[in-house]
């Protein structure tokens, strides 16, 4: 999505088109999240999550983006670190954008909930503050969350139920059903 403000132009009819210089900007912008773990990437198989505090609505006047906020939910891709992914957003809440105008936002919060399938079934969850890292980054820009950590206990067993380690059935008996 893409934007231009046209501002102290007078539109006179000349009966020929009049050529106009606008320059168009960006009002989406992207955020490359890289998830680095530290102990247990390899039992990645599937990785989503969602930032919270995002912007929901920008105005294609100005650049500015709306007061309120959703979540963004995304899908990553596995890699030797652990995960990356992709992100789509109108930027932070309450910004001016910097390609029209400068300005800033104060005191609000911005969280990433990140959920990893394992290869055992199991779902590894990680609800973290990125608030220094969007102050950095309202419109687009690098996440980097680092030391994520999967243990070998997490990473064990299944989560369908079934326990191999179960006791036998022991004794056959047969029981007559009277009818």
């Amino acid at each position: 999505l893409f934007a231009a403000s046209l501002t102290g132009h007078r539109g006179v009819s000349q009966g020929e088109p009049v050529p106009v210089r606008v320059t168009m900007t960006p009002l989406v912008y992207t955020y490359y999240i890289r998830c680095e773990f530290s102990e247990g990437a390899e039992h990645i198989v599937l990785m989503r999550g969602a930032l919270e505090g995002m912007a929901r609505g920008v105005y294609l006047t100005t650049g500015h983006t709306t007061a309120e906020t959703c979540n963004v939910l995304f899908e990553g891709e596995r890699t030797p670190f652990g995960a990356q992914a992709l992100v789509r957003s109108f930027g932070v809440p309450d910004h001016r954008n910097g390609h029209f105008n400068r300005g800033g936002e104060a005191g609000r919060e911005y969280r990433i909930n990140l959920e990893f399938r394992l290869r055992n079934g199991k779902t590894k969850t990680f609800n973290l503050d990125i608030t220094p890292q969007m102050s950095e980054a309202p419109q687009g820009g690098v996440i980097t969350v680092c030391g994520l950590v999967i243990t070998p206990e997490e990473a064990s067993g299944n989560a369908s139920g079934f326990d191999v380690e179960v006791e036998d059935w022991g004794e056959f008996e047969d029981i007559p059903l009277v009818f």
